[in-house]
């Protein structure tokens, strides 16, 4: 068996022109490869359920059957255990396995194709310090044996030799010039997804078992931050879905505050998410007014919420391209990959927990004006740690986006067109008295409930 160690990156398909004309890549390794993938499983899902994904592919140099396991993944760093074999023909050939992996007779038996994953790979060879990196671009498509497809347009830096520092610095360096972020999604996963919408590689960690109210594992919680921003980003670039932007913002909000107390953690670091955080705020900016019609839940808004956004959906659009092109959430997260693993890595007494919740609620609550990282802070980490008090502080935030998406609709009134929409949106935002009262009932139902 060998050991896979490599980061995966996402790389929007208007993006790939300029990645192949980058002279940074390192050595190219010729002609692309053409590489037809089927994997394979029991109607019950029996190598999925164990974590395992079993494949044959075929390349102009013939064939090769793999297996792999799950593994773990760090901010797009995957390790894994991996058994690939030369094969003369597209058959699968058990009697490979019988050294390293023992596979139930009646498993075989049951084995059938279920999805294919057919790309085109440009390769390169890279020496990065002490090391030797792999670096592939992979431009295709997934299909599964439904008739339902997906693209497929990714970056894969596989570690052949040295050290996993390097591949980190490689990956950085890419995230400058070219807007890639980190993945957590395999292509097995994104196969099984066409056909079983409900899987999914990814086992969330409970940590309501795990700590109280007085101390947060902070690196561990990072850590899970990142899989899970990963994830929702994933599906954000996908379908362009504005709420799980949003739920990016929380988790960039919530990352903020944990470096802002976890001691010795680099100023460059604390500061690149600050940054994020800011520009991250301002591209959700001009969608406040939308926001707050949607969550209104004292006022019958959400089909004006869809006209707004309509309207707006150019110029949404051309800030988010801006924005991705400058690439500060990718370069973030790689930036904080690194640093997490290295943390890992160090034999070190240094404390990786931080007390949260007494500081967080007592800047929710207690402040005049709304503290939005401690805000969302406290929410993410009661709804991870599933603390009863989730709901109120949502409640708040509601009432949060509710007051801020009023404000901004005073400014937006004037140039609007549409009659009908402006009197509409005119009457709402006469609603902000009696929405800043509804924002500080909602604090003080925290303080009552005992919070701070």
């Amino acid at each position: 068996m060998a050991s896979e160690v490599e980061l995966k990156l996402t790389l929007p398909s208007h993006a790939v022109s300029a990645f192949k004309q980058d002279t940074e890549l390192g050595q190219s390794q010729g002609d692309p490869l053409v590489l037809d993938n089927q994997y394979f499983d029991t109607p019950d899902l029996a190598l999925n359920k164990a974590h395992a994904a079993l494949r044959v592919r075929k390349s102009q140099f013939g064939y090769k059957q793999t297996l792999k396991n799950k593994g773990h993944a760090i901010a797009g760093l995957h390790q894994r255990g991996e058994w690939e074999y030369d094969i003369p023909s597209a058959q699968i050939d058990w009697s490979l396995f019988e050294n390293d992996i023992q596979l139930d007779d009646k498993l075989k038996q049951r084995i059938e194709p279920i999805f294919k994953t057919d790309f085109t790979r440009h390769v390169w060879i890279k020496e990065q310090g002490n090391s030797v990196i792999e670096l592939v671009l992979d431009e295709g498509l997934i299909q599964g044996n439904n008739d339902r497809n997906v693209g497929l347009c990714e970056i894969e830096l596989e570690l052949k030799q040295g050290h996993v520092s390097d591949l980190f610095t490689f990956a950085l360096q890419l995230a400058q010039r070219h807007p890639l972020v980190p993945c957590d999604i395999n292509k097995a996963e994104r196969g099984y997804g066409l056909l079983f919408p409900g899987v999914s590689f990814f086992t969330p960690r409970d940590f309501s078992q795990s700590w109280s109210h007085e101390q947060l594992p902070a690196f561990a919680f990072l850590q899970d931050l990142l899989t899970r921003m990963s994830r929702h980003w994933d599906q954000f670039s996908q379908q362009e879905n504005w709420w799980s932007l949003q739920v990016i913002a929380r988790q960039v909000h919530t990352v903020c505050w944990l470096l802002s107390e976890i001691p010795k953690v680099p100023d460059s670091l604390r500061g690149r998410w600050l940054v994020l955080q800011q520009d991250l705020l301002k591209l959700l900016q001009p969608a406040s007014v939308v926001t707050g019609l949607y969550v209104d839940i004292n006022s019958n808004s959400r089909g004006l919420s869809q006209r707004l956004l309509s309207v707006m959906a150019s110029q949404l659009s051309s800030n988010l391209e801006t924005w991705m092109t400058h690439n500060g959430l990718g370069f973030a997260m790689l930036d904080l990959g690194a640093y997490l693993y290295q943390q890992a890595d160090l034999s070190t007494d240094e404390p990786n927990a931080v007390p949260w919740f007494d500081e967080l609620a007592h800047q929710v609550t207690q402040e005049q004006f709304v503290n939005e990282t401690a805000l969302h802070a406290l929410a993410y980490v009661c709804l991870r740690n599933k603390d009863q008090s989730y709901q109120l502080i949502n409640d708040v935030i509601r009432c949060h986006l509710v007051v801020h998406g009023m404000i901004a609709a005073k400014d937006m009134l004037p140039s609007m067109t549409d009659e009908l929409s402006r009197a509409k949106l005119s009457s709402w935002q006469r609603r902000l008295t009696v929405e800043n009262r509804n924002l500080l009932d909602a604090k003080q139902a925290l303080v009552d409930d005992g919070l701070a």
